[in-house]
């Protein structure tokens, strides 16, 4: 596995408060996603300029809070919660600043877009979470073949040599 360096800055101690981690950590995983996120934005905005009521201004809302909320979730390492909180202000920002534009407008389709496309990345991380939570958890059961008045069947392994008491006379 290719280990990537890592850049570790101390936080301010009024934000340290706020999180899990005490620094900033700079490392591609920690980047990606704020990559992916800048290069969306760029290529929606080169080739869907035209703004209010694209067919597809809902998905690419969709899409960009799903990647903000991840972005701010995997750079600052905080909870997902405040996550999802901050990308979801800020979706709600940008709608009431739309509204004082010219040739915009505030759309509370948009804003619920931006909620789903938070939502989604949140249920996504809780379920990858839990699912990590439930395999760490999990222990292997050993089998009571007895009690259901079973016997486990003798196997050979890879030597080719049968195994104690399988009932194959060996060939001596």
């Amino acid at each position: 596995m290719v280990r990537f360096p890592v850049f570790r800055f101390k936080l301010p101690a009024f934000v340290q408060d706020r999180i899990d981690r005490h620094y900033l950590d700079i490392s591609m995983s920690r980047l990606l996603p704020l990559v992916i996120l800048i290069s969306f934005g760029v290529l929606v905005g080169l080739v869907f300029n035209t703004g209010v009521s694209h067919p597809y201004d809902k998905v690419i809302h969709i899409g960009f809070f799903a990647l903000l909320t991840l972005s701010i979730h995997a750079l600052f390492c905080c909870r997902l919660r405040i996550s999802a909180v901050v990308a979801f202000a800020m979706g709600l920002a940008g709608e009431v600043v739309q509204g004082f534009l010219p040739h915009h407008e505030m759309s509370l389709p948009d804003a619920f877009a931006n909620g789903i496309g938070v939502t989604l990345v949140v249920a996504l991380i809780a379920l990858i979470r839990s699912e990590a939570r439930q395999a760490v958890k999990d222990t292997p059961e050993e089998l009571d073949f007895s009690g259901m008045g079973l016997e486990p069947v003798p196997t050979r392994y890879l030597s080719g040599a049968p195994s104690e008491g399988s009932g194959v006379p060996s060939e001596k």
